[in-house]
């Protein structure tokens, strides 16, 4: 019988991780540091959006009535500009990008 050799179990995750990005394209991700807003008014924002398509997160956060809003509007395009530069010659539009994740 021929011996097989056991992975470790970070290999494993190393190379789902890079089956799944070949596979989508990969996800998208920006940073918001040094934020004078609460984290608890920033939630109320971000808990709109989550889970939502990215032309309906920009639409409700344009007309979302909080100053919160503005600032994780220019972080989802910030996010969006960051998924071109990875993904060149994809558009967005067509893509049908979606608010995976999202925390404070």
């Amino acid at each position: 019988m021929e011996a097989t050799k056991k992975l470790k179990k970070s290999v494993i995750i190393r190379q789902r991780k890079e089956q799944e990005k070949a596979q989508t394209g990969g996800a998208s991700t920006a940073k918001l540091l040094n934020c004078p807003t609460s984290p608890r008014k920033m939630r109320l924002v971000v808990d709109l959006i989550r889970g939502e398509k990215v032309e309906k997160a920009l639409y409700i956060l344009k007309y979302t009535n909080k100053d919160a809003a503005i600032r994780v509007e220019q972080l989802l395009l910030s996010a969006i500009k960051n998924w071109e530069a990875k993904n060149e010659g994809r558009s967005v539009e067509d893509s049908e990008l979606y608010v995976k994740e999202v925390s404070v």
